[in-house]
């Protein structure tokens, strides 16, 4: 059979409606033509069985090295569209954030080291924005005696490459000095006094600014 003829019949020859006569004819030109088998193969997707056994191997090789960069593509789509979807939300919820900022939203560590009180706040996958002030602590008679911050938190902002964690320092001169931080949340107002926590007051329940 010549080459335009085969390549006529090899649809039919696919799903297996040509005569027996006309398979066998069909076969032995695809064992000696290269061209006719490559086509077979591209038009079917298939390793005919009647390729030679070298051929079979090559053409394996082929299909499998074909599936690996599919599967290649497909991780590699997937990544981008993982990275795109995380910009996009990073994106929004670090321009809009949200005020409403709760004590579990953030890991808080606290302690007296040697004669320095610390307060560290780490927001879990955001930054958080403060309003405070400091003012001083007196006692009955109007000497000082410490300082005590206020810090409001406004707002969290949320993202997967925000980071904005933040701490504070005090020294404590001498046994009657007091370093005090009042954080206020939306439902908590926490009072952590000389490294200790003191106060842990629940405001879920009280108008919100």
């Amino acid at each position: 059979m010549k080459c335009d003829v085969v390549r006529d019949l090899l649809p039919s020859y696919a799903d297996r409606l040509t005569s027996g006569e006309s398979n066998r004819e069909i076969e032995k030109h695809l064992k000696t033509c290269e061209h006719c088998r490559q086509y077979y193969q591209e038009m079917t997707g298939e390793v005919p069985e009647i390729l030679p056994k070298a051929d079979v191997k090559d053409a394996a090789l082929l299909a499998g090295m074909k599936k690996k960069r599919k599967r290649a593509l497909l991780a590699a789509a997937i990544v981008i569209f993982i990275l795109a979807a995380g910009g996009l939300w990073t994106f929004i919820g670090y321009s809009v954030g949200s005020s409403n900022v709760l004590v579990e939203d953030v890991k808080l560590s606290y302690g007296l080291k040697d004669n320095v009180a610390y307060l560290t706040l780490e927001p879990k996958g955001g930054e958080l924005e403060f309003d405070g002030f400091t003012e001083k602590i007196k006692d009955s008679s109007g000497n000082i005696i410490g300082t005590r911050t206020r810090l409001k938190v406004q707002r969290f902002r949320k993202g997967l490459f925000v980071e904005g964690s933040m701490g504070w320092e005090s020294e404590i001169e001498g046994d009657d000095h007091i370093c005090e931080w009042v954080l206020e949340f939306s439902d908590k107002t926490l009072t952590i006094r000389n490294g200790e926590l003191i106060s842990e007051k629940d405001t879920s329940s009280l108008p919100q600014d």
